[in-house]
Order: C-alpha cells, then sequence, then structure tokens
C-alpha cells in the first residue's frame, strides 16, 4: 500500500566542501569530488554525466567549492552550488490509452507534491490499442509523430505541475512511467509492428533506462525515465504496477485483480501461481460508442436509478448539472437498471410491453434518462435528449462479456470456481466510480459476497510512484514480472462459449430486487 512504502529512492544526495585545487594539489574536478565522497559520505562514484561535466568548472568556482552532488547508482547526476539536499523531486506518469495521469513527488519523503490528469492526445490517431498500432504500421513516420504528440504533452503537464508547485524543471531528478505494451513502445520509439501481428509478442520485457533527454523530456539534464517491465504484447507495465500497489502478489488466498479501461488486464493470483490475461473490453466504459457517452465532466449523468413502478428514472449528474451526456458509470447504472425494471431481457432486448420507452425518428426504442423529458408509453422521443439506446446496451454486452470472459478462461485454467476466490481488487479510475452491486447484477462478475470487493482507484499511478521512491520496490516489481504467467484467450477452445455465453444478462432475482 502507498501508506507503507518505505523511502529508498536510487537518487542520493551528498553536501560537499571541496579543498580548492593548487599547484601543489592539481587533482582534476571530478577527481576532487570522488575522494571527497569516498572520505566525507563512504559514497563511490564511477561515472558523470556529459552535460553535468560540461557545466561542472563554473558550477564549483562560483560556489566556492561548497556544492550539492546528486548520485544515482554510481553516476554524478547533477552538482548545485550550495546545500540543496532537501530539494529532490519525480514524476510518476501513468500513461493510458485514453488518459495520462502525473504525480509530483518529493522523493525523499515520499510526499505526493503534485497531481495531474489529462487526455492522450495519441487518441487523435486511434481510440484503442489496435487503432494506433495499425497507423503505425501504415507509414514509417506515424510512430514517431504518436510519440511526439505525447511527449509534448508529457512535457507540458510536468512544466505545469513544477510551475504550480514552485518546482525547478532541474530538481526533477528521475521519472517513472507505466502504460499498456503498445503505449510502452511508442513513448519509447520502438517498433511496434510486432505487437499488431500474430503472435503479438513485445520487443522486451526488460526495465528499461534511458536518459530523459534522449527521449525529448525536459526536466533535469542528467536524469533518467525508468520504466517498469511489460508482462506480454498486450499486457503492460501499468498491470505490474497494479500488482505492486495491491499487493497482489503478497497476499493469502485466491485474489483477482481487474484493471479496467480500454484494455482490461486481469490477474489471478492463486497457490499455484499468477496469471494474467488482456481482453478488449473496448472504450464504452470511457464514454465512447455510446450514442450520448461523454467523459466524466460537468454535466455528465454519473448515477441513474430507475422506479420499477414508473420507470421514472432519478439521476445525478456531475457538478448538479443539467444532462448534457453520460459518463461510464452512469452508463453501467442505467443498463442495470434497466435489467432490474425489466425494461431490457437477459438478451438485452428492450421490452416495449414494459411501457416505459419512447421511439426515436428512425423507428427504435430508447429510454429516456431525463426524469424531466420522461413520457413513456411509446410516444415520439424529445429530440436531443439524453437517453440510453439498443446499440448502447450492446456496447456494454460486449464490454462486460470480454471481461467475464477473462475471468472465466483463468479459473478454468488455474482449476478453481468463482465461490473459491477470496477478494477482488478492482483498480483504474473508472473502477473506483462504479457500484460494485450493479458489475454482478450485468453479470461481469459471477454473484459473489459484494464484502470481497475492493476498489483501489488509480493503482497503476500508485506503482508508478513506489518504484519511484523505492529500489528496493523496484527489484520487487521487476521480480514479479518474471513471476506473472501471460494467457492468450484466444488459444484456449473454450475461449468463444466463453465469450457468447457471457454477452447475456443474469436474469435478476426478484428476492434481491428492493
Amino acid at each position: 500500500a502507498e501508506s507503507e512504502i518505505s523511502i529508498d529512492p536510487v537518487i542520493k544526495k551528498y553536501f560537499i566542501s571541496l579543498t580548492p585545487p593548487s599547484l601543489s594539489d592539481m587533482e582534476s574536478d571530478f577527481s576532487r569530488i570522488r575522494s571527497t565522497l569516498i572520505r566525507e559520505h563512504n559514497i563511490k562514484v564511477y561515472s558523470i554525466d556529459i552535460d553535468v561535466l560540461k557545466k561542472m568548472p563554473q558550477v564549483l568556482r562560483r560556489s566556492g567549492w561548497r556544492v550539492t552532488v546528486t548520485v544515482r547508482e554510481g553516476e554524478i547526476i547533477l552538482t548545485e552550488e550550495g546545500d540543496k539536499t532537501s530539494r529532490a523531486y519525480g514524476i510518476a506518469v501513468d500513461l493510458g490509452t485514453t488518459k495520462i495521469a502525473f504525480l509530483l513527488v518529493d522523493l525523499f519523503t515520499g510526499e505526493n507534491i503534485g497531481k495531474k490528469g489529462v487526455m492522450n492526445p495519441q487518441i487523435s490517431f486511434g481510440e484503442d490499442v489496435m487503432s494506433r498500432i495499425n497507423f503505425a504500421m501504415q507509414d514509417e513516420e506515424n510512430a514517431g509523430k504518436m510519440q511526439k504528440v505525447v511527449i509534448d504533452q508529457i512535457n507540458k503537464s510536468i512544466e505545469e505541475l513544477a510551475i504550480e508547485n514552485n518546482v525547478a524543471l532541474e530538481e526533477i531528478l528521475e521519472l517513472t512511467l507505466v502504460g499498456n505494451t503498445a503505449m510502452h513502445h511508442l513513448f519509447l520509439g520502438l517498433p511496434s509492428r510486432q505487437l499488431g501481428l500474430s503472435p503479438f509478442v513485445a520487443l522486451t520485457d526488460q526495465p528499461v533506462e534511458v536518459k530523459a533527454r534522449d527521449l525529448g523530456l525536459f526536466i533535469s539534464r542528467g536524469a533518467y525515465a525508468y520504466l517498469m517491465p511489460v508482462i506480454a504484447g498486450f499486457v503492460g507495465s501499468d498491470h505490474l504496477a497494479m500488482i505492486l500497489a495491491s499487493d497482489i502478489s503478497e497476499g493469502k488466498g485466491n485474489i483477482l485483480g481487474i484493471d479496467i479501461g480500454t484494455n482490461t488486464e486481469i490477474v489471478l493470483k492463486t497457490k499455484k501461481g499468477m496469471y494474467s490475461v488482456s481482453t478488449a473490453s473496448g472504450p464504452a466504459f470511457e464514454g465512447a460508442h455510446i450514442r450520448y457517452g461523454m467523459r466524466a465532466a460537468p454535466g455528465a449523468i454519473e448515477r441513474v436509478v430507475i422506479d420499477p413502478e414508473t420507470c421514472i428514472p432519478r439521476i445525478q449528474t456531475i457538478g448538479d448539472k443539467k444532462p448534457v451526456g453520460i459518463c461510464g458509470s452512469g452508463i453501467l447504472d442505467a443498463v442495470a437498471q434497466l435489467l432490474k425494471a425489466k425494461i431490457i431481457n437477459s438478451r438485452g432486448k428492450f421490452q416495449p410491453d414494459s411501457g416505459c420507452l419512447c421511439i426515436d425518428d428512425k423507428g427504435a426504442y430508447q429510454f429516456l434518462l431525463d426524469p424531466d423529458d420522461h413520457t413513456g408509453q411509446l410516444c415520439p422521443c424529445a429530440e436531443g435528449k439524453v437517453a440510453i439506446n439498443q446499440k448502447d446496451i450492446v456496447e456494454i454486452q460486449l464490454a462486460k462479456s470480454a471481461i467475464r470472459t477473462g475471468i472465466n478462461v483463468l479459473l478454468e485454467n488455474a482449476g478453481i470456481d468463482f465461490s473459491e476466490i477470496d477478494r477482488i481488487i478492482i483498480a483504474g479510475a473508472f473502477g473506483s466510480y462504479i457500484d460494485p452491486k450493479n458489475i454482478v447484477d450485468i453479470g461481469m462478475f459471477p454473484d459473489i459476497s459484494l464484502k470481497k470487493i475492493f476498489q483501489v482507484g488509480n493503482a497503476a499511478a500508485v506503482g508508478a510512484k513506489m518504484v519511484l521512491v523505492s529500489d528496493a520496490l523496484r527489484k520487487k516489481a521487476e521480480e514479479i514480472a518474471a513471476n506473472v504467467n501471460y494467457l492468450e484467450l484466444t488459444v484456449f477452445p473454450s475461449f468463444s462459449d466463453h465469450f457468447a455465453k457471457s454477452t447475456l444478462f443474469p436474469e435478476p432475482d426478484p428476492l434481491k430486487i428492493k
């Protein structure tokens, strides 16, 4: 857990006072620093960043030979005038397909100094991972375009965080980044073609350390970007970060960890080991491909309750604004409530005899979500009003079926029943807003006690922070990555059968309907 992180970053800072050179003491500046660090702090350094070396003569002589030296695993990556040992910052980045989350962290206290979330600008090249990989495959320059827009956005967000929190860019000494395998490869400028072709293998599954400046990142010139290992072609370091932050690898019993997003990664930990799958749940939970879908913003419907007697919905919008659309948690609520009120059946089909529907200008059924607009009785729909249509329900069926299929295959592979699961961890920004009961009601999970479900928010960003401030946790994450076994869903003979059955909704239990 984040609160239990033992602070031990790879970044160390030392304040030293040097004896100036003379004709009787002509040791080089670098050797003088090295010998002083050994003598005063028992620290050995073996190399120095070339940019730091170029600036070092002025720093030493302007400061009167009293400097702070920043060391990273035997390399000097910064020299500063005077005592700056208390100022050391890092950036943890969760590079999602849809959104990018940032944490500005004090490396020596572990305190979150600032945070920010922005849209991933790569979305203009494709909403999901495969469309971006396909775009990269069309032209050699396309991957570079996607890398540039995301690097530019990361630089912009880091600069804004730094200004807001009175931190100099030169004081940001390390960046850690997690993301799915495609985001990881595109960020680094690595070829991604093999991710889009069977058997969908990653270029590397090892941790990557690279000078931040070599990627075009504007933080301290000698700083590094550290990227946690990816697990497979479609299971990235964001999933590894979630496993680390949720302590799944050390947990007792059978634990299911699910990071819900455009690509949903699922891990099952049993006494036999850890197994992971990736499911293409699609962007419906982000509001995409939904007629009135939108991202979580003011005016988005986020909660829905439908009176089964009158069909009248009660809604809650973000910021209590007039409804202008519906976001992921609201869509999930709406579908669960439509099922409970028997306005849709187990196949997801609207039931005209419910008397709760209106008809749009193309003769298709809809359910109006704003109680002020509600007419029901198959009247013409009020034009432009926020509603759920048949296609929206199908999108949710496909998304929830993908996730349920992943769970079923993991359980089948482990030889255990869902009832034997001791704990379910739901991660991801979307996962923290959904009502767990609705997940069970629509059949994304089999029927299970809600007490077993834990929502942990953006665990990937927390995991990125953990490896930013703790070298021991960095090593632990690398060990976990080596022990997670990836399963390719489509090679399982039961995959198609699981998927088809999982598109169905469970029949509502009358004993559970309040």
